[in-house]
């Protein structure tokens, strides 16, 4: 198996698991509310902070299942000039897209990783329920738009072999 194979079951793996923990911790947070709402109505309890955990959770979990998304093609599309034109143009225009996300993606991830090391040296705590460092709340975005970044790269070069291949995470056909 080659290197460049072995990364990209790596980095899929690492979408998968950012992936899976975010549909788990989406769940686990739904089944809070209800219980928080339950609490609340029968005026045994209050949970305060859960609003505070689901917008962390929902902020740091778009980023991070941001490439699985794209991957799966579930991403927000207009297609209706790719259904029109000719396959070789289409793939080609594909390609430009990919090319423009890729960059697009690369300069949010430079951008978030000079934020991130700003509010790491100021050592900022964002109070409002939980004191939390502001880098950690930071960091999902550098680490998203990378591997969003990757993926618009492999989405480019799996247009070689056909848009059909376009949810396959194989990049090198066997």
């Amino acid at each position: 198996m080659t290197r460049i194979v072995r990364l990209i079951g790596w980095f899929d793996a690492l979408m998968r698991a950012f992936c899976s923990a975010f549909a788990i911790l989406f769940g686990v947070l739904t089944l809070l509310v209800c219980v928080n709402v339950v609490l609340r109505y029968f005026g045994i309890a209050s949970m305060p902070w859960l609003v505070e955990i689901i917008e962390y959770s929902m902020y740091g979990g778009t980023f991070l299942a941001a490439p699985w998304v794209l991957r799966q093609g579930e991403h927000v599309r207009v297609d209706i000039i790719l259904t029109s034109l000719p396959r070789k143009f289409t793939i080609r225009l594909e390609q430009a897209i990919d090319a423009l996300g890729f960059g697009v993606s690369m300069v949010m991830c430079l951008y978030s990783v000079a934020l991130l090391i700003d509010a790491y040296q100021a050592n900022f705590i964002e109070f409002k329920i939980l004191a939390v460092h502001e880098w950690v709340l930071i960091l999902a975005m550098p680490i998203g738009c990378s591997m969003l970044s990757v993926e618009f790269l492999l989405r480019f070069f799996r247009l070689r072999s056909g848009p059909e291949k376009m949810a396959s995470p194989d990049l090198i056909e066997a």
